[in-house]
């Protein structure tokens, strides 16, 4: 592990534990609750920018989505400087790191890679879509991008391997800071993962840590 990625390990760690190990929920806060939950989404929002989204941020019946935030919080801190984007949308940075495996740039963090072709190690950025875009793997991701510049996705931050699973911490999970375990193949690969309706689907990418 570079210095950068004991750090990306360490900073996603603490933010764990300051969310009690996934037990607050962003719209938490004090007297009702131990910690003030909601203006630890605050501090995500201001690494990206902006200064006016909290935990607690309702607009038109909806809470911003805070996931990206999260990601870029962490990279940020834990020292990737102008080697990123922090956006409020996963899918930008990940253009970024498309770019980055193209040779159309040379100078950013991260480098996308397909998930057959590549297996996931710690200070690694795992992205899928939502929604509309549960279902794109790394073509369709492009191709959509290309056209529109966006499609709703979701991206955790790998901190531990073992033979059976990539361990990630990310953010907006249940309305919280928490873990996931993500599994694997038999020779290390990332696995497809399983819908709501416990059918596999695609990946869009594995971002490998350049760092």
């Amino acid at each position: 592990m570079t210095q950068f990625t004991t750090d990306l390990v360490n900073t996603c760690k603490a933010e764990y534990a300051r969310w009690d190990n996934g037990a607050g929920r962003e719209t938490w806060g004090r007297p009702q609750h131990s910690k003030d939950y909601y203006l630890f989404v605050k501090q995500y929002w201001q690494a990206i920018g902006n200064n006016n989204l909290d935990g607690r941020t309702i607009v038109r019946g909806v809470r911003p989505a805070w996931s990206s935030a999260f990601v870029c919080s962490r990279v940020k801190d834990a020292g990737a400087g102008n080697k990123f984007l922090y956006t409020e949308a996963h899918c930008h940075y990940v253009k970024k790191a498309m770019d980055q495996a193209n040779g159309v740039i040379g100078n950013f963090g991260y480098a996308a890679r397909r998930t057959d072709q590549y297996k996931p190690q710690v200070g690694d950025i795992i992205v899928a879509g939502r929604e509309y875009a549960n279902a794109y793997d790394y073509d369709q991701a492009t191709l959509v991008y290309e056209a529109d510049s966006f499609y709703p996705s979701h991206g955790d931050i790998v901190i531990d391997i073992t033979s059976t699973h990539a361990i990630t911490i990310g953010g907006n999970i249940t309305n919280n800071v928490d873990q996931k375990k993500l599994r694997l193949t038999d020779t290390g690969y990332l696995r497809d993962r399983l819908n709501s309706a416990q059918r596999e689907v695609p990946w869009i990418a594995i971002l490998e840590c350049l760092l």
